[in-house]
C-alpha cells in the first residue's frame, strides 16, 4: 500500500442505535465483571438519567468511536496497525441515537524509513451527516515491505 501526504481513508458508515450503545456498554461490564451482565442506568441507556444529568439525550459511549476508527485502520493497514500502530482520539461533540456516524483519515505524512519501510501520520475523525466532527484524533502505524 503506497499513501501520499493528502491521501484519504474512508472506515465505516454506521447509524448510531440503541443496540449498539447497550451491546457496548454491556460488553465492556461483563468482561470487567467475568460474567455476562447487562447495563441498567447511565448516560449512555437510560433517556431519563442522561436528561437528569444536563444531556438533552442518550449519547453513546466515546469508545465507540475509537473502536470504529481503530477498526478502519486495520482494513487499511492490517497486521502492521496491529502490530506497529497507535490511535489516540478525543470526544469533541456527543454522539446521539439515531446519527449516522462516517469514520475518515487523512494522510499528514509519510516517512521513509531504513529497509523500505514507511511511517505513516494519518489524522481520523467520526463525523455525523452534514460533516460535523464529533471524535477528532491521530494515527500512526509503521508499513513494513511485504
Amino acid at each position: 500500500m503506497k499513501l501520499s501526504v493528502g491521501s484519504e481513508i474512508r472506515g465505516p458508515i454506521r447509524i448510531m442505535t440503541p443496540e449498539r450503545i447497550e451491546w457496548y456498554d454491556s460488553a465492556m461490564l461483563s468482561a470487567a465483571k467475568g460474567e455476562l451482565t447487562r447495563v441498567t442506568v447511565n448516560i449512555h441507556t437510560d433517556e431519563d438519567y442522561a436528561k437528569s444529568e444536563g444531556l438533552p439525550a442518550i449519547i453513546a459511549d466515546g469508545m465507540i468511536s475509537t473502536n470504529w476508527c481503530s477498526e478502519m485502520m486495520i482494513e487499511h493497514f492490517g497486521l502492521d496497525y496491529i502490530e506497529r500502530g497507535e490511535l489516540r482520539t478525543r470526544f469533541i461533540k456527543p454522539t446521539f441515537l439515531g446519527v449516522t456516524v462516517s469514520v475518515r483519515g487523512r494522510v499528514t505524512a509519510a516517512e521513509p524509513q531504513p529497509g523500505g519501510a514507511v511511517v505513516y501520520k494519518l489524522d481520523v475523525w467520526c463525523e455525523d451527516e452534514t460533516g460535523l466532527k464529533l471524535t477528532v484524533g491521530d494515527a500512526k502505524v509503521e508499513v513494513r515491505p511485504q
